[in-house]
């Protein structure tokens, strides 16, 4: 029998492998637990000394894949990273990958290879959608330290993360909170980066708690959706949106703004004439509106998708993908689709400054969107040298932490005094 199948012979016992540490036991003062899973002698070497320089407990193991399953399944715990070149003896890190696929107690992986970075990223990629951590990777050959400094960040935000229990909110809370009109809309201005004028304002769900903490979307919106509340707290932060577009433009300032509805949302009857109904009641051109719909989203099915984004388009909305690059959406189902923009994802810009390839495939999506006709804006710009490595790949529009953050309506307006305001666009044609 070959070394595959020997691995094969134990893949069903993965599942018994790995028993989670004590949550009690786990605090700074434990250090850390790394495998070192390299072929080269020496690489292995150099890795074992600067993790244990920075406080890890370091083991050595045998390039093989066959022999590091065996282990894992004498351990009565798992190391907390495994730290392994993408070649290994009898196999590969990819096959190794596949064999602990979905085990949720398996080490997260640090790769340390001399291949290209290209392939390291394949690595991460394969290891994600194989649904296991990625604890980072360092590219052969490194400074001293390097590697160490890397797993430095996942060691301290991973393995010993900040305790803070936030309850899940209930449907009683969600019903109170929309009932009291204590949901509020949080804007975050976009910028045309050469002029730094504002083009418009993203709509963000907060919320008030009743002890006067704000509670953001990531916790409101998956828990409204479970509730079957997210519809009426659509509409509500619409009707605070344009209420506000509805002050500015009176002061002089014709600004736009754009709402984060999902596709399942989008296609109900109701939602349609309830958001129809609210930019009338307002006074504003829809124009004025874009509707974001994730990328995700925009992989569903065609003829819903289709007809969906058609119906809002015709009333004279304006449409992006947003979080463009971080899913698999059809390159021809988008040339079908009335879109006006796309909206790069924050995982693409991060770190773009230094990655040249995350600069191609950001120039990559920005010129498949100028080809179709498309404005093109990013998210997540966190540093000046990202901005300027956006603007160097043809985005004209961005917003992030660098240029302004999430704030309340109130605070906007002082924010908004003596700042330009892009021209606002030509309103599309009337239905017919």
């Amino acid at each position: 029998m070959n070394a595959v199948p020997a691995v094969l012979a134990v893949k069903d016992k993965l599942v018994l492998m790995f028993a989670p540490f004590d949550e009690d036991a786990s605090s700074a003062a434990r250090p850390g637990r790394a495998w070192v899973l390299v072929g080269n002698a020496g690489h292995a070497g150099q890795l074992k000394a600067e993790l244990a320089a920075e406080g890890w407990e370091v083991e050595v193991v045998p390039g093989s894949v066959q022999v590091l399953l065996l282990r894992l399944y004498c351990e009565a715990a798992p190391p907390d990273v495994l730290v392994c070149s993408l070649g290994l003896e009898d196999g590969d890190a990819f096959q190794l990958m596949r064999l602990l696929a979905g085990d949720a107690h398996a080490p997260a992986l640090f790769f340390s290879s001399h291949q290209p970075r290209a392939m390291l990223h394949s690595a991460q990629a394969m290891a994600r959608a194989c649904g296991l951590q990625v604890a980072g990777w360092v590219q052969q050959p490194t400074a001293k330290g390097e590697a160490a400094l890397a797993l430095r960040a996942h060691r301290q935000a991973v393995m010993y993360p900040a305790r803070t229990e936030v309850p899940e909110l209930t449907v009683r809370q969600l019903q109170a909170l929309i009932e009291q009109e204590r949901l509020q809309t949080w804007l975050q201005p976009q910028l045309r980066i050469d002029s730094r004028e504002v083009v418009r304002v993203e709509a963000l769900m907060r919320a008030e708690a009743a002890d006067g903490t704000v509670l953001g979307d990531a916790q409101l919106v998956p828990a409204l959706r479970r509730h079957r509340l997210l519809e009426a707290a659509l509409l509500a932060q619409a009707r605070q949106t344009c209420a506000f577009l509805a002050r500015c433009l009176k002061a002089g300032l014709a600004l736009c703004a754009s709402i984060n509805v999902p596709l399942h949302v989008l296609a109900k009857p109701g939602f349609c004439a309830g958001l129809q109904q609210v930019v009338r009641d307002s006074g504003i051109d829809p124009s004025g509106i874009t509707i974001e719909m994730a990328e995700s989203d925009a992989a569903s099915d065609l003829g819903t998708l289709i007809e969906t984004v058609s119906r809002y388009r015709l009333l004279g909305f304006r449409l992006c993908i947003d979080g463009f690059g971080s899913a698999h959406s059809s390159l021809l189902q988008l040339s079908q689709l009335p879109f006006s923009e796309i909206k790069i994802d924050r995982s693409l810009v991060a770190g773009i400054d230094g990655d040249a390839s995350r600069q191609a495939l950001v120039a990559c999506c920005a010129g498949l969107a100028h080809s179709l006709g498309l404005r093109v804006s990013v998210e997540g710009v966190e540093s000046e040298a990202a901005l300027q490595a956006v603007w160097a790949a043809g985005c004209a529009q961005a917003q992030g932490p660098l240029l302004a953050p999430p704030m309340p309506m109130k605070a906007l307006r002082q924010w908004l005094r003596g700042r330009r305001v892009a021209p606002p666009r030509e309103a599309l044609p009337a239905a017919g």
